[in-house]
């Protein structure tokens, strides 16, 4: 598999669809779950393959840093991105070690949590920057 880039900041180098970071994460009953806080990139085509949230954390402790992929969410307007999983179920999917630099092995266990195939996609193809 690709080596992933860990991205904080909506740069130019991510397609409009892939410009999330900063958007806030809503389950299928129109509740936030959370903000998201970067996004997992090709390192040379910057296409986006997972989103990086934090859940559970309060005042200066952080939280559970979840990686979400893509294929399980759609960007619904400016600001809002919306997924059929609960936070309950968010909350008990499997996290890398380090976000920065997830294993093969990490990646393989949070894609068959949420039942996808265990080799990524490009969910957009025809899709320009």
């Amino acid at each position: 598999m690709k080596i992933l880039t860990h991205v904080t900041e909506n740069v130019f180098e991510l397609r409009k669809i892939d410009r999330v970071i900063g958007f806030y994460l809503y389950d299928k009953s129109n509740e936030c779950i959370a903000r998201i806080d970067a996004v997992l990139v090709d390192s040379q085509t910057y296409h986006s393959y997972y989103m990086v949230i934090n859940l559970g954390g309060f005042l200066q402790v952080r939280g559970k840093a979840v990686v979400l992929p893509v294929e399980v969410c759609e960007v619904m307007d400016l600001g809002k991105v919306k997924t059929e999983w609960r936070k309950e179920s968010l909350l008990g999917a499997p996290v890398p070690t380090d976000v920065m630099s997830m294993t093969t092995l990490e990646e393989e266990l949070i894609r068959d949590y949420y039942a996808l195939p265990l080799a990524r996609s490009d969910r957009s193809k025809n899709q320009e920057k």
